[in-house]
């Protein structure tokens, strides 16, 4: 059986360090969560960027929060994957679209039966 988390810290620094780092791990997953909610890729970095400052006083990360630590920086990892491959497509749709001349001042009309 394994000790519960404020069995293992004893100090009282300890088990602030212990509450930040949750504070701080339960933020990141929050903005990993808006940043999957489905929203336009710019709006969803620029709000979890601005919504998140890290403590200057953030200690070692406590034994017990590791494994879900490890989850995080997985998630954030394939979450950043996406961010870039969407970039990507975006920039290749604005390039292409940029290729495009104006609207056409008389009607354009495209034969697909042949």
């Amino acid at each position: 059986m394994s000790a519960e988390p404020e069995e293992l810290y004893r100090t009282p620094e300890e088990l602030a360090n212990l509450a930040l780092w949750g504070t701080v791990l339960t933020q990141l997953e929050d903005n990993l969560e808006t940043f999957l909610e489905g929203r336009s890729v710019t709006e969803q970095a620029r709000e979890a960027a601005a919504d998140w400052d890290p403590p200057a006083d953030l200690g070692p990360l406590p034994e017990t929060l590791m494994v879900r630590a490890r989850l995080l920086s997985k998630a954030q990892s394939r979450a950043y994957a996406q961010l870039r491959n969407e970039s990507r497509t975006n920039r290749k749709q604005s390039l292409l679209i940029s290729s495009v001349s104006g609207p056409a001042s008389s009607a354009v009309y495209l034969e697909v039966d042949g």
